[in-house]
């Protein structure tokens, strides 16, 4: 493998662009305009200063020019906005310039891979390589099966993760938001109705996750750091493909309002630059067995269908969200029955059939 190309050169295309460097491979890096990739590369030539890989910096090309970029290219990964179109312009093009046997990648958290690669002729090539935020520092990546993804283009992407360092993790059935992704906005939806009904406000739901459930960033001031123009564009996008999901109206709110959270300046949060903590003050437990249920549900459901398996459900947990427990840690701290007991009571004020327990979850203490 010689020539490895990026498509998006922003948050997560930057770095995936840098972990390839780093682990040898000659980098072509585009982006629509110059700008666009001058803040990449300054990006990326900071990280590798930090890591004191200087020299990996030799090895990224930047262009405006998609062709150039992607002419007789191994590998690609696309990390570009979260919209199905725009993608499929992507790897519709790539797929008439790459090298005959190139791998063509997605970074997509949501879009199922089988709809991206319908824009290619030869669609056993095509593949999820989902990275984490930020990626040169997060160790995991979520690898994703299409209906046609050939065995030979999963080992091969699992390869260039282990070269880029990192664990994996494989998702055999191509569902919208795959493992991870449904997992966070499981948690999500919990904390958004405990919101929209005024059960807790965004402080206490962040201070119970924190505190208690001891997730890095909490539930809301993650999604300020995530963005939520991107929070929002993924909800969409699952809730379209058919995953039954609470609708977060916040999301929506913030959205329109143009409150991306960090990189706006405003979301959930206010900032001046730096991720804030919230404060303690005035701050409300709220149960934290019923922030975890609907994951906790979705995790067993997932390994029931045979789409992840536990082991892969408790790495994706602990690499790729940064929980210190996995879903059946948390239902064994908590007990079976008070997470029973929250998901029919959320399904009860919803009336959304996801939140019934799931024949796997109930037996799994009986």
């Amino acid at each position: 493998m010689k020539k490895f190309s990026v498509v998006g050169a922003g948050t997560m295309g930057h770095g995936i662009a840098e972990l390839a460097a780093i682990a040898g491979y000659d980098v072509w890096v585009n982006d629509v305009n110059d700008d666009i990739l001058l803040n990449a590369r300054n990006k990326i030539a900071w990280s590798l200063s930090k890591l004191r890989k200087e020299e990996a910096l030799e090895r990224i090309h930047f262009t405006t020019n998609q062709e150039e970029a992607l002419k007789d290219a191994d590998f690609m990964v696309e990390a570009v906005v979260e919209d199905l179109k725009v993608k499929s312009q992507v790897f519709s093009k790539a797929s008439k310039l790459v090298s005959e046997n190139a791998v063509l990648a997605s970074n997509t958290s949501s879009i199922p891979i089988s709809e991206i690669a319908k824009a290619v002729d030869k669609q056993e090539r095509v593949v999820g390589m989902h990275f984490f935020n930020p990626p040169p520092l997060m160790p995991l990546v979520e690898i994703v099966k299409g209906e046609k993804t050939s065995e030979e283009t999963v080992k091969v992407v699992g390869e260039v993760a282990r070269k880029m360092g990192k664990e994996t993790i494989l998702v055999n059935k191509d569902i919208p938001g795959f493992l991870v992704t449904r997992i966070m906005f499981r948690i999500n939806e919990v904390g958004c109705w405990l919101v929209d009904n005024k059960v807790a406000d965004v402080k206490d739901v962040d201070y119970t996750a924190i505190q208690v459930l001891q997730f890095p960033m909490g539930v809301f001031l993650l999604q300020d750091y995530v963005g939520l123009d991107v929070s929002y564009l993924i909800q969409k996008a699952l809730i379209e493909r058919g995953f039954e999901l609470y609708y977060c109206r916040a999301f929506e709110e913030k959205y329109n309002s143009k409150e991306f959270g960090m990189k706006s300046g405003k979301g959930f949060y206010t900032y001046d630059g730096k991720i804030i903590r919230p404060t303690l003050e005035n701050a409300r437990m709220v149960d934290p067995s019923l922030l975890v249920s609907s994951a906790i549900n979705e995790s067993y459901k997932l390994i029931r269908l045979g789409i992840v398996s536990r082991e892969d459900v408790n790495k994706g947990c602990k690499l790729g969200l940064s929980w210190p427990k996995s879903p059946e840690d948390y239902l064994k701290e908590f007990g079976l029955s008070p997470v029973i007991r929250d998901l029919k009571m959320l399904y009860e004020n919803t009336g959304l059939p996801h939140f019934i327990p799931d024949e796997s979850l109930t037996r799994s203490y009986s």
